[in-house]
């Protein structure tokens, strides 16, 4: 054997003794990264999107495994795990969710129940002024609507509803006024109310200048007070409450 071909032996020997340790440095950082990430759990993951508020069923979700490493317990890993309102079965979107979306927790909520007479019904509120981040799923709201002058009738602010629990509140969307053009923020609101509240709040919705969300205290709403405030009305000698307004207001 010359020369070169014991340098070409030791090369080939060199790179084999390299591809050993390159295999075992590979395998070596598999195995650590496994060891961190520990053993796979079953999470489920839609199969197809779903709007807000739309039932969500076995049929559209699958199951699929993550590491346990990035496993969260807000993860679901089993629809029966939702708990449903008493009377119902049915679990929907809270938002709007696309296909491949991993189920948690804060995705999905048990369909509400309406009682006989009740109306559930949802209404756009400004996103600063009506919520400002305070207000959640839960809380109790006095809901206020504003009324420009006209005609012979003064400007005037109403509270529409007194002390109603908000059912749902949904994501910040834009808003373009259709006058100047401006677009806004806001928010869908959902309320559980009795007929004549639900009307009374699509005609405010529909009519006034602008609705506000005031946030009433756990600790109870006391007296709420007048129920207008209209700009000839006497501070001294407010009027009583119960009032339904002036002027085609509610």
């Amino acid at each position: 054997m010359n020369p070169r071909q014991r340098r070409g032996v030791v090369l080939m020997i060199v790179a084999g003794i390299g591809a050993i340790a390159v295999f075992f440095s590979v395998l070596s950082y598999v195995n650590s990264v496994q060891s961190r990430l520990g053993e796979y759990r079953t999470v489920m993951r839609l199969t197809q999107d779903v709007a807000a508020y739309e039932p969500v069923t076995s049929d559209m979700v699958e199951a699929t495994q993550v590491p346990a490493g990035f496993f969260s317990e807000t993860f679901i890993t089993d629809l029966a795990e939702v708990g449903a309102e008493p009377g119902t079965e049915e679990i929907v979107a809270a938002t709007p969710l696309k296909a491949g979306s991993m189920l948690q927790t804060s995705m999905l909520i048990p369909a509400p129940t309406l009682e006989t007479g009740e109306r559930e019904i949802a209404i756009m509120v400004d996103a600063e002024t009506g919520v400002a981040g305070k207000v959640h799923q839960g809380s109790i709201v006095d809901i206020y609507g504003t009324y420009s002058a006209s005609g012979n009738q003064p400007a005037c602010a109403i509270r529409v509803l007194t002390e109603v629990q908000v059912l749902e509140i949904g994501e910040i969307q834009d808003q373009v006024d259709a006058n100047t053009g401006q677009a806004s923020g806001v928010v869908p609101v959902t309320f559980r109310l009795n007929a004549t509240d639900a009307l009374r709040l699509t005609y405010s919705e529909a009519f006034s200048g602008k609705l506000r969300l005031a946030l009433v205290s756990q600790r109870g709403g006391g007296d709420p007070g007048i129920e207008r405030f209209c700009s000839d009305t006497n501070l001294e000698e407010p009027a009583s409450g119960g009032d339904t307004g002036a002027g085609g207001t509610p």
